[in-house]
């Protein structure tokens, strides 16, 4: 509660409870447009701690933010793993729809997204982006093995590439799709209404197409190597004897 003094957390789990209970406080407060206006200062208000204790946790705003961050992403693919797990296997617009719609039920998850390589990558220690990107690795290869089991003819390995361009589809719509509101008044004009992206609708199409490309890709070419095969250069050839 903010205003109300705090007692040190001084044993490992008071201090991971102490972690938990800020990050849901930064999980309140954080929107896309709102990271640039939030404070460490305000975090710690909200929390009722010192702004100097905020810091013996997290060492920078983004720190703080990529750990939210971190929560609901590890959160969704747990949630999108068991959802595909009842559903067998899947069209590839039933693979998207149901990617959507889970994604859809996790709005602060959306909005983080768009912020992570261009501002919560940023102004962190090596070891906090290490332990989030091996987290992403782990989480990845678990999401690409679950969407080849359930996407007939998507070829071994092609899951996690499925699960990277679906990140690339979700970064790039939601930014298009939520403008900042003087540009939203422009875009409101009838004559820009091409310009306006309905993300949810437009995720679907693109995710569904996406994914019927990767598979038919595969289908139309029963010969392509795969993608470990593909990326392993080759050896040089022994040079010739004079």
């Amino acid at each position: 509660m903010a205003g109300t003094a705090v007692q040190r957390a001084r044993n490992p789990q008071d201090k991971l409870a102490r972690r938990e209970a800020i990050l849901e406080v930064a999980a309140r407060v954080l929107s896309r447009s709102q990271f640039a206006r939030v404070t460490m200062a305000q975090i710690a208000e909200h929390c009722g701690l010192a702004k100097g204790t905020l810091y013996l946790y997290f060492a920078t705003k983004e720190e703080l933010f990529l750990a939210t961050l971190e929560d609901e992403l590890a959160a969704w693919f747990d949630e999108l793993g068991r959802e595909l797990l009842g559903r067998g296997s899947l069209t590839a617009t039933e693979f998207a729809d149901t990617v959507v719609t889970s994604l859809g039920a996790r709005e602060r998850l959306a909005d983080l997204l768009p912020l992570l390589h261009t501002v919560l990558e940023h102004n962190i220690a090596p070891e906090v982006a290490l332990r989030f990107k091996r987290m992403l690795v782990g989480k990845l290869e678990a999401g690409g093995a679950l969407a080849e089991s359930v996407l007939v003819g998507l070829p071994r390995g092609r899951g996690i590439d499925l699960l990277l361009r679906t990140h690339a589809l979700v970064v790039g719509l939601r930014q298009m799709a939520d403008p900042p509101p003087a540009l939203r008044e422009v875009l409101a004009r009838e004559e820009l209404a091409p310009l306006r992206v309905d993300f949810a609708a437009t995720l679907a199409d693109s995710l569904a197409a996406l994914t019927q490309g990767m598979l038919e890709v595969r289908a139309t070419s029963p010969s392509l190597p795969s993608p470990s095969t593909a990326r392993t250069p080759r050896a040089p050839a022994a040079p010739r004897r004079p």
